[in-house]
């Protein structure tokens, strides 16, 4: 999706861009390169038509650097993602690599594909670069934010009102709820948890989420979960760094 490029001098999304870029660790998310070494800038996961840059929830966007952010549009090469699908002895050096920048004769040719760059054939030394496992810790991390992105944008979160005759909005993740109270700017969430054998959820305190969209509410709420059901150290320590983050951001 495109948008004019004075879009991004606009002060809405210089101020949610820095946010993404503050969560991350001011470093790219692929390669793993920081401010002082690439140009960073941030990646929307998705896109709807008419929604402003700024508009969406932080888990849908990513920072990367500029090179890597190319590579997700599919403007140049990606060095990571592909798939081999055969191999065939050409029986000599009769083939040509086609990776950029490496044009070797190969003997065995190496069909791969990318979902945003097509097929391409390469010899045995460059299948290995290409299909290598990514090792970087960036990859639990942007696990994560597709889980969370993928959960606020669910179509499963349905109005009631408590007991104490207060509106809410509510959703379930493995038998366990989230309700967010208000409106904006001024919400509550509360995590009820249900055990295995119980019928009933057990509800928590009220978490006051004052100053953010429902949106930012949902993100918060769900990490909350998510970091109170985890058996992971590893996943427990990202989850408590993406809620403060969450928490600090306005």
């Amino acid at each position: 999706m495109s948008h004019s490029r004075t879009i991004y001098v606009n002060e809405k999304w210089l101020a949610f861009s820095e946010k993404v870029k503050r969560r991350d660790g001011y470093k790219c998310l692929q390669c793993d390169r920081g401010a002082l070494y690439v140009t960073l800038q941030v990646h929307h996961q998705i896109y709807v038509t008419g929604k402003a840059p700024w508009e969406y929830a932080l888990s849908d966007c990513r920072t990367l650097c500029k090179g890597c952010h190319a590579k997700e549009h599919g403007l140049i090469e990606p060095d990571r993602g592909w798939t081999l699908l055969a191999i065939d002895d050409l029986g000599g050096l009769d083939g040509i690599c086609e990776r950029k920048g490496c044009g070797a004769e190969i003997r065995y040719a190496h069909t791969t594909y990318h979902p945003k760059w097509g097929y391409m054939i390469v010899g045995s030394t460059c299948i290995e670069h290409l299909t290598q496992e990514d090792r970087l810790l960036s990859g639990s991390v942007i696990h994560l934010y597709n889980n969370v992105s993928n959960f606020v944008h669910s179509s499963a979160w349905e109005g009631g009102i408590s007991k104490k005759e207060k509106r809410y909005i509510s959703s379930t993740y493995k038998h366990h709820q989230i309700r967010i109270y208000g409106e904006e700017p001024s919400h509550s969430f509360q995590l009820a948890l249900k055990e295995k054998g119980v019928r009933w959820h057990k509800f928590g305190e009220v978490i006051q989420a004052k100053e953010k969209s429902t949106l930012a509410v949902k993100e918060l709420a769900y990490v909350a979960l998510r970091g109170t059901l985890s058996d992971s150290e590893e996943e427990k320590r990202l989850l408590r760094n993406l809620y403060r983050e969450l928490k600090s951001n306005k």
